[in-house]
Parts: structure tokens; C-alpha cells; sequence
């Protein structure tokens, strides 16, 4: 499980990282942090990408999750995921009412494939020029809409309903997503949410 945050959102990823530290440990999954930048142009959330290309080699697959979300600790292994979809190179999640793609949560196969398409969402120009409101997120429904490397063809990619990857609210019930993922929430709600359910896990 791969995670990056600078000092900008240190306040809560530094609590949503203890979170899926826990979850990593319970499952015996690696999880790897970094604050590393490798540009000097773009919005942090860019960073996901040469990170993931960094860390694919040493493993069957890396599964990206955002600073700004957590694991459940009593959700299931992820691994449950990724052996129901292991035919795939990528593993997306749809966003809220099934609308489009979100990647809060993505799973990467070690693929040739997969290394050709993240380097291409992750340097080339045209991509990075299609960039809008939500940058990396919309560069990659942009490669989809296009077909850019073929994503589209021999199982290179599936997109997961809403509430199967992760969701945008905090669940008790047994019958949950992965992850909560607190997208396009204010600083204060996310640290106050990752707080409470860190301090449920340690009393």
C-alpha cells in the first residue's frame, strides 16, 4: 500500500497513515510513505505516479491510497480484491454515484503494460497538457475516454462500482467499502474524523 503527503496536510495524514499502518500490520501488507518530490510543475497529487513507478518492481502489485483516506481496520484483506480481479493491470474505483473515476484508491499490477501506462499518464506532455480541475484524476479518464495505449482493450483495466473500493462517509455497519475517503472535505473534518476513528482503534 503506497502513501504521499507533504507538509501541507501533514495535520491529517499523518493520523490517516497511523490508520493504515494498523491495517497493513493486521494483513501483513507493506506500506509504504514518502514526501519525496520529483516535480518541480505540478500540484502534489501528481506525485502518486513516479512513486508508484519507483516501488512497482519490488512487488506483484501496489494499491495506491490518498492522504486524505483510511482503511477500516476490520475491512477484509485487500488481497480479496485484487485475486477476484487478477486478471486485470489496474483496478479502478467509479466515484460518487457511479459517475466517472475516482482514484483515491487504485490497485497497479507489475505488468509491462502497466509500467508503459503509468509513465505515459505520468510524463507525457499531451496528457499532462488535457489537465483540468482535478489534474492526474482527469488526465487518466482522458486516456480512457481515448483509448491512449489501448486501455480500454485485453483486460488492461476494470472500474469498480461506488461503495465497493471506497466510499465518501464514514460506515459502522459490517457491509462497507475498504476505505473512507473524506474527498472534498475542509482540513478540520479530516482531521477530526481520522482522529476519532484512530482513537476507536487504540482504547
Amino acid at each position: 500500500i503506497v502513501m504521499w503527503y507533504d507538509e501541507n496536510i501533514k495535520e491529517y495524514a499523518d493520523i490517516t497513515s497511523k490508520i493504515n499502518t494498523l491495517y497493513c500490520k493486521h494483513y501483513n501488507i507493506d506500506f509504504i510513505i514518502s514526501h519525496e518530490k520529483t516535480y518541480t510543475d505540478r500540484k502534489p497529487n501528481w506525485e502518486r505516479l513516479p512513486l508508484l513507478l519507483k516501488n512497482l518492481k519490488n512487488y506483484d502489485y501496489l494499491i495506491w491510497i490518498d492522504a486524505d483516506a483510511f482503511f477500516y481496520k476490520d475491512s477484509p484483506n485487500i488481497t480479496n480484491i485484487i485475486n477476484k480481479y487478477k486478471h486485470f493491470d489496474f483496478i479502478f474505483s467509479k466515484d460518487i454515484n457511479n459517475t466517472s473515476i475516482n482514484t483515491g484508491i487504485f490497485i497497479v499490477k507489475n505488468t509491462p503494460y502497466s509500467l508503459e501506462f503509468l509513465k505515459k499518464w505520468a510524463y507525457d506532455k499531451i496528457i499532462w497538457n488535457k489537465r483540468s480541475a482535478n489534474e492526474d484524476q482527469d488526465s487518466l479518464i482522458y486516456m480512457i475516454d481515448n483509448n491512449i495505449v489501448n486501455i480500454n482493450n485485453d483486460n488492461h483495466h476494470i472500474v469498480l462500482d461506488f461503495n465497493v473500493l471506497q466510499s465518501f462517509d464514514l460506515i459502522q455497519s459490517s457491509d462497507k467499502p475498504y476505505i473512507m475517503h473524506m474527498a472534498g472535505q475542509n482540513k478540520k473534518y479530516r482531521i477530526d474524523t481520522a482522529s476519532k476513528y484512530l482513537q476507536s482503534l487504540i482504547t
